[in-house]
């Protein structure tokens, strides 16, 4: 294991925001005492001093911060944590309109509509949904997808949306065909998308080694833990993926119900804790340590939760 100091102690950003301790994922009831009081008093506040660090998305050349925020909570409600997100630089925000029973998307809407100059900075990303009609959101139909954009660009109040997944869990390759190309192209044409991709969490090296032999998939928001580094055939997809110029996205990071079994993983985890890190933390840090990833997307619904994940991704320590 080897460490380097690091511009912004780690310890020194927690004592500051004051959430030493906190997890990441498990929300204690003072975390959700706090979480409540936030939504009670969310005001305007002026960007932090504090950024988190950045890394391409694959060929779409854009930067992207390696710790995503996952609005899948009532954003509508809970408009402090979007803006504390975006005063750390998690600018990469991604949803569906499913979360939330829709308040999700709907509550990023209600942000942008409040702070219209601020849209350029965020990089919104968006599913297409399967709860309407006979849509089925692992073999999309073009016209079908073509209405959950539009339903998405009005939810989302925005006229364009960064990073679109038609694909919400693709379990399949078969399913990404010369047609759904077509919509992507046209989709971009009209400026309604900037960047196409897939989400996936069943089949993954399977759906990943075909996309990396398109032209046409800009990134993939994949399942990835402490659990898949040791999967031959997933380490292979993600690197064909890599070379192929995909942009890859972590998601899942925290394995629920798995333990740490290797004697690798037992150690890593046993000198991460006694650093001052989370077990949650700790798992982040070692999906982030694989540089082909781009960003890991984390639920995170309370500021705490928000300031303790900032705290991991700033620590360089750098894991062998």
């Amino acid at each position: 294991m080897k460490t380097k100091d690091n511009k912004i102690d780690r310890r020194d950003f927690l004592k500051k925001v004051g959430v030493a301790g906190l997890g990441s994922v498990f929300v204690s009831a003072q975390v959700k005492a706090m979480a409540s009081k936030e939504r009670d008093s969310a005001k305007q506040q002026e960007p932090e001093s504090v950024q988190v660090p950045r890394r391409k998305l694959g060929k779409t050349g854009v930067e992207v911060p390696v710790l995503s925020l996952g609005v899948e909570f009532n954003a509508l409600d809970n408009q402090v944590v979007l803006q504390k997100a975006l005063g750390y630089g998690v600018n990469y925000w991604d949803t569906a309109e499913t979360y939330a029973g829709g308040n999700a998307a709907l509550g990023v809407g209600k942000f942008l509509g409040e702070n219209p100059g601020l849209r350029k900075r965020i990089f919104i990303v968006t599913k297409a949904s399967g709860s309407k009609g006979s849509y089925d959101e692992h073999k999309p139909v073009p016209a079908d997808v073509e209405k959950c954009l539009q339903a998405s660009l009005k939810r989302l109040n925005t006229n364009y949306i960064d990073m679109y997944f038609s694909f919400h869990g693709l379990s399949d390759p078969v399913h990404l065909t010369d047609e759904v190309k077509r919509w992507v192209q046209s989709a971009k044409q009209r400026k309604l998308i900037r960047f196409f991709g897939f989400s996936t969490h069943e089949n993954m090296a399977q759906c990943l080694t075909a996309a990396a032999r398109l032209d046409w998939i800009d990134a993939i928001m994949t399942a990835y833990n402490f659990k898949l580094r040791y999967d031959a055939e997933m380490q292979a997809a993600i690197d064909a993926c890599h070379k192929a110029g995909i942009g890859l996205v972590a998601m899942k990071t925290q394995a629920f119900g798995q333990k740490f079994e290797t004697d690798q993983d037992k150690k890593l985890v046993k000198h991460l804790l006694e650093r001052g890190f989370t077990e949650g933390q700790a798992k982040i840090k070692i999906v982030l340590d694989d540089k082909r990833f781009s960003s890991a997307c984390v639920g995170m619904e309370s500021v705490a939760l928000l300031k303790s994940n900032v705290a991991a991704v700033l620590d360089k320590t750098e894991l062998s």
